[in-house]
């Protein structure tokens, strides 16, 4: 098998997990449960047939990566994690797990794109390419948060393998790790968690 089937394959598996976790959350609008694997089973088989479908000469799949064309192992993993908890009712990735990444995707996005637009003497993106500190850096995170037990560990650990099998079309590590649309859903968690921090601090105080 090719690489490039490979790529095109893989490019497939986030437009479908996008697409069953947008369904799931449909059902519960509308107040009925996603959950059980019978009908995880029958949304995925639909699923897998709605990306599949030729829009204008290309699957549906291929127009979703034509908006994004590299969406990090993190973000395909968090959607996973939604997807499988929806249907099982089991959690993939714990808090201590969600809330490393979005620190991660956020600060990661804070260092890389303003930099890499232009704004300071450095471009940390060229890292990516080749062996080099970013190498260093991620390496010596995934280890740390593996002795910690932190299930984001395990993601990195994947964003490695995914990106020495080449799964992406990009050769730069970094889109391995973070792309726009994480950095964005990273970014708002963390105000969203820090929103209700504040709020549960003013309300104790208000009670003292």
């Amino acid at each position: 098998m090719s690489e490039e089937i490979i790529i095109t394959g893989f490019s497939f598996l986030f437009p479908f997990l996008l697409l069953m976790l947008t369904v799931q959350s449909v059902l519960r609008r509308l107040g009925k449960s996603p959950g059980g694997w019978r009908p995880a089973v029958i949304l995925g088989f639909f699923s897998a047939l709605a990306v599949t479908v030729p829009v204008g000469g290309l699957p549906l799949a291929r127009w979703v990566a034509s908006l994004n064309a590299n969406f990090s192992i993190p973000l395909t993993a968090v959607v996973l994690h939604r997807v499988w908890k929806n249907a099982s009712g089991t959690a993939l990735l714990d808090g201590n797990a969600l809330r490393v990444g979005w620190i991660f995707g956020g600060i990661g996005g804070v260092v890389l794109y303003p930099m890499a637009l232009g704004l300071g003497p450095f471009d940390p993106y060229s890292q990516g390419w080749g062996f080099s500190s970013l190498f260093v850096v991620s390496m010596g995170l995934t280890v740390f948060l593996l002795v910690k037990k932190n299930r984001f560990g395990v993601v990195l650990v994947f964003c490695i393998l995914s990106y020495n099998l080449h799964l992406l079309e990009s050769s730069n590590l970094w889109d391995y790790f973070i792309d726009p649309f994480f950095v964005s859903v990273s970014l708002a968690a963390l105000v969203r968690r820090f929103v209700k921090s504040k709020n549960r601090r003013d309300n104790r105080m208000e009670k003292s």
